[in-house]
């Protein structure tokens, strides 16, 4: 594999982490405990949703292949995803989404304190 495959799918890793978990969380609007929480929950899923696109628009620049965000997340078979496990499982209730969302929160803290010395400008 050659830097520039490696790079892509690492990138690819980041993105569906980030669409897939965006696409559960998203599963709660209108369905929240309470409104206020609804409307969190809503943010923070149009919050991973965003920043699946800017990663896998980036990851499409790096690929070479004209393969744009779009194509990236929803034209792929589903082997074909490289996120963790942890943002596909489903939201058993609420108080299951809440801990997935601060383990995963905690791993995404640390990971992008790691990017900050990363050679590609764009993960910085």
């Amino acid at each position: 594999m050659t830097p520039q495959q490696t790079h892509f799918e690492y990138l690819l890793r980041l993105g569906d982490n980030a669409l897939i978990l965006g696409h559960r969380l998203s599963e709660w609007c209108g369905h929240g405990p309470v409104l206020e929480q609804d409307i969190a929950m809503t943010n923070i899923a149009l919050d991973q949703v965003g920043q699946a696109r800017s990663i896998l628009a980036h990851a499409g620049k790096v690929e070479g292949n004209g393969r744009n965000e779009d194509q990236l997340a929803y034209l792929r078979d589903a082997w074909d995803y490289r996120n963790v496990l942890l943002v596909e499982q489903p939201n058993e209730d609420f108080a299951f989404t809440i801990v997935r969302q601060f383990l995963f929160d905690v791993f995404n803290f640390y990971l992008h304190e790691a990017l900050r010395e990363s050679k590609d400008e764009q993960l910085r």
